[in-house]
């Protein structure tokens, strides 16, 4: 078991990391550590569990740092799932963290008092997690946007020349390409189409916009979106797909958002309008 014990926080930064690209050779420094781990249970058996406790609490911190990175970090993802795949990172990580602390007050407290309050701790902890977990899915599918979006108004500065061109580009490749009806559209996707570094464009965007990517892409949806519900009869559900979101709650929530009301309601006021 203490051999498997550093693969679990090693595989999830790995493959958190991965979704901002290829994992090059030297991204794959982390692999290094499983064989110290192994390395330090042969050669020093005692210390084992603290290299352990290291390990967990340190990777930890490294995807806690990678969440913040926001959009960028997940570049290769749909934009649509971008904000629950950021908030899973967090949790990933303080689970983590939490998971070696825990364990460090276990090992005081059968130290000093001969264990009486772990069982206590251990149950506390797992259901804390428990609730993380369910709340996490929760508010991740209730929010249509990603960290980084909710942030985009706060002291933004101010754009340049360059930041105007990208957005330009992108804005003119929505227009005549329509890549915004894709609903696997990432914005990996989107920086390769106009050349231009990930980062470089969710800055871009923020800079000029005042809003992250996906409120950007979820933009141009939305306006589809109204097109079509003026000149077709198509249902709600056949709409919000046919204009890149995943999901019809990720589409009224958004459509609501935007324009104010329900795309039914929406739909119904600029019937009798006309």
């Amino acid at each position: 078991m203490i051999l498997l014990a550093p693969l679990l926080p090693v595989t999830a930064y790995l493959a958190y990391s991965a979704l901002s690209g290829l994992l090059t050779r030297w991204r794959l420094w982390p692999l290094a550590l499983i064989v110290l781990n192994w390395l330090v249970y042969a050669i020093a058996p005692d210390l084992s569990d603290v290299a352990i406790l290291v390990t967990y609490i340190g990777f930890g911190g490294l995807l806690l740092r990678l969440g913040s990175k926001g959009m960028a970090q997940v570049a290769t993802s749909s934009i649509n799932d971008a904000a629950d795949i950021c908030i899973a990172i967090y949790v990933t990580g303080a689970a983590l963290i939490a998971s070696g602390l825990t364990d460090v007050y276990i090992i005081y407290d059968f130290v000093r008092n001969d264990g009486q309050t772990a069982p206590l701790v251990v149950t506390f902890v797992q259901t804390a997690f428990i609730l993380a977990i369910g709340l996490s899915g929760m508010f991740g599918r209730s929010s249509a946007t990603a960290p980084e979006d909710a942030a985009a108004p706060v002291a933004t500065p101010q754009a340049s020349l360059a930041d105007s061109e990208i957005v330009a580009k992108l804005e003119r490749i929505f227009d005549t390409e329509h890549l915004h009806r894709d609903e696997d559209l990432s914005l990996r996707r989107l920086a390769r189409r106009i050349g231009v570094p990930d980062r470089q464009v969710s800055n871009a965007i923020n800079r000029v916009r005042d809003v992250g990517v996906s409120q950007f892409v979820n933009g141009f949806r939305i306006q589809e979106a109204c097109a079509l519900l003026i000149s077709t009869d198509r249902t709600i559900l056949d709409i919000s797909l046919a204009s890149g979101f995943a999901s019809k709650s990720n589409f009224n929530r958004e459509f609501a958002r935007l324009m104010g009301q329900s795309p039914s309601q929406w739909r119904q006021t600029k019937a009798k309008s006309n």
